[in-house]
């Protein structure tokens, strides 16, 4: 790391008074993403990471979004930070515009989560403030809470180096898989066209299999086969959900009347349990709900978002 004059004089500052926040005065010239800004103080620039704030990455889901509505609020204005951390070259501290708390309103406006491992120097009443407009914009249902629970930037940045590893492995693999492998797979894959095929006849002769009454159908977090209840008569909805996403919780009895109401569709739960498990990296399940979508063929229709539009024009036809 690149040690500045700025940055040192910080240094003294911070080690001179470890137990007060220090001040710093400047103008916002960069918005790096939903909780990173550069000031300009001193005539320096200076990074500035947004205390007890986790925004999205720029490549997950409202990752710019995010960046956007930051900068909305304070890019080419005034600001002051109350800091006493320092992160690789940057401070961590608290931005104020126009005396408003900007990471407080980020979170409250659904733009970002509440870190508790980044405000750790929060004190508790500024730690219960923040997780509490954390909790007031889920339930509202703002901004990233607008499709149910998403994935935590954390988790994610963690899913994202355990699949960098497998695809690692994958390479190094590459080319080596044999014959008897594949022909395990063709056996599982008639083996799942055979349960699907099999069941009992209805009254012109075809057949149809019964609609799973396990639910969920995997052990929470677990992977299960849910296509080998995929059947010809009937279009397969897959609901991942978590027992712990408010959303999911008002979902889950509207998936359990379309199970029961719905002749030719069925529901089949999958229980995420945590995050980073293996039915979310193997399905790349990055919030829940989730929905995927499959024909009578077992062809994908539609997954997440779209799904959820063709799920509702669905419904909205058979009125």
């Amino acid at each position: 790391m690149k040690i500045t004059p700025i940055l040192i004089l910080l240094f003294l500052l911070f080690s001179a008074a470890p137990a007060n926040a220090l001040v710093l005065k400047g103008v916002v010239s960069e918005v790096r993403d939903g909780q990173t800004i550069v000031i300009i103080t001193g005539g320096r620039k200076l990074g500035v990471i947004l205390k007890g704030v986790a925004a999205p990455d720029l490549k997950q889901d409202f990752g710019e979004v995010s960046q956007q509505y930051l900068s909305s609020f304070i890019l080419n204005k005034p600001v002051e930070v109350e800091f006493n951390q320092l992160q690789s070259g940057d401070v961590v501290g608290k931005v104020f515009c126009n005396q408003l708390d900007i990471g407080l309103q980020v979170i409250r406006d659904g733009a970002a989560w509440f870190d508790p491992a980044s405000g750790y120097s929060l004190t508790e009443a500024e730690r219960n403030v923040y997780a509490g407009a954390q909790q007031a914009a889920r339930n509202e249902m703002r901004g990233i809470w607008k499709d149910g629970s998403p994935m935590p930037p954390w988790e994610w940045r963690r899913a994202q180096i355990w699949k960098a590893s497998l695809r690692d492995t994958s390479d190094r693999n590459n080319g080596k898989k044999n014959a008897a492998a594949g022909l395990q797979t063709e056996d599982l894959m008639f083996a799942r066209r055979a349960r699907v095929a099999s069941g009992p006849s209805d009254s012109k002769g075809r057949r149809s299999s019964p609609k799973p009454s396990l639910k969920p159908l995997n052990s929470p977090g677990q992977d299960a086969d849910f296509m080998s209840y995929f059947s010809p008569d009937r279009i397969s909805v897959v609901y991942f959900y978590a027992e712990w996403c408010p959303a999911c919780r008002g979902l889950s009895p509207v998936m359990d009347a379309i199970n029961a109401q719905v002749p030719d569709m069925q529901v089949l739960f999958m229980d995420i349990g945590d995050w980073n498990t293996p039915v979310t990296q193997r399905y790349n399940i990055t919030s829940v709900p989730h929905l995927k979508i499959y024909d009578k063929s077992g062809s994908l229709l539609a997954e997440g978002r779209s799904a959820n539009a063709w799920l509702q024009q669905a419904m909205a036809e058979r009125k």
